[in-house]
């Protein structure tokens, strides 16, 4: 699988971020609970230096709640603060508000302290296009203030989002990690919506996650598509049972495993299917000690 492209905006958009970084206090780092590892961009610590760091898991409630828990160990290691959210409903986003009201209270008193004029606590937040940004940022600000969108790179342009009169949050666009020469990151980017539909084969994408599916959340895919014995059927195989269940038939009653596709992925990116986290910690453990 390989992707054609690299969108000039995300290229864009690591400029415009080196270029507003001198007035950050502090960077919001958004990652998918469901791919902490991989939808993290590898130069992100480079760009941003030691400026304070927050990362958010987002979409927590499509995750392996094991896996988060794992994560977040991981992640806090690493000297940030760490806090898993679900955007959507709001949930763990007061931990997020009262961690950046920390830090901004801490900020405005070294100010104070050096006789400086006080303004607004500045944050940044970045992430891969359609990890949970803007909805995140809708939560803190308590209004619909950024655009939200399932299409990855709504968010365009910067945007100054204010938050009473402390703190400025500004939403940068997507920015997609760079090792898109890696298969297994682009089948992960693409399965949960990262990726746009024009850039991989949903296809390949569908049935590779199928086998996974098929190891780890078994009984949730042989209910939801109400399939029988499946245990040593490969990917394609299940593609063709869905089609047949679902009626995704073309012209002479031919199985169109695209439509069957289709709707596998979006039934996985609802967390129909089951909560699974495609980035196993423990993996992640192992590459670090090898």
């Amino acid at each position: 699988m390989k992707l054609p492209w690299f969108p000039g905006h995300m290229a864009r958009a690591k400029q415009v971020m080196k270029q507003h970084l001198s007035g950050i206090d502090l960077v919001i780092e958004v990652l998918d609970a469901r791919i902490p590892q991989t939808s993290r961009n590898p130069d992100i610590k480079k760009i941003i230096g030691n400026r304070s760091r927050v990362v958010v898991l987002a979409k927590h409630d499509l995750a392996d709640p094991e896996e988060t828990k794992a994560w977040l160990k991981i992640l806090r290691t690493d000297g940030a603060g760490c806090y898993a959210v679900n955007a959507e409903t709001g949930e763990g986003v007061e931990d997020v508000v009262s961690g950046i009201s920390h830090l901004a209270s801490e900020t405005m008193l070294k100010l104070a302290g050096r006789r400086r004029r006080s303004r607004p606590f500045r944050v940044m937040v970045i992430g891969i296009p359609n990890v949970g940004k803007s909805s995140l940022i809708n939560r803190i600000a308590g209004r619909r203030s950024a655009k939200t969108g399932a299409k990855p790179g709504i968010t365009r342009g910067k945007q100054w989002i204010r938050v009473g009169r402390a703190i400025e949050l500004l939403d940068m666009p997507g920015v997609l990690s760079p090792r898109m020469d890696d298969p297994e990151a682009i089948f992960k980017l693409a399965a949960t919506g990262a990726l746009t539909e024009e850039s991989f084969d949903e296809v390949v994408v569908a049935e590779a996650l199928l086998e996974i599916l098929r190891d780890r959340a078994y009984h949730a895919l042989t209910t939801r598509f109400k399939l029988g014995d499946v245990k040593d059927q490969d990917g394609h195989a299940i593609l063709r049972l869905i089609g047949e269940k679902r009626g995704c038939l073309g012209s002479g009653g031919i199985i169109d495993v695209s439509r069957s596709a289709v709707i596998v992925l979006s039934e996985f990116r609802k967390g129909l299917l089951g909560r699974i986290t495609l980035d196993l910690a423990r993996d992640d453990r192992q590459e670090a000690e090898s």
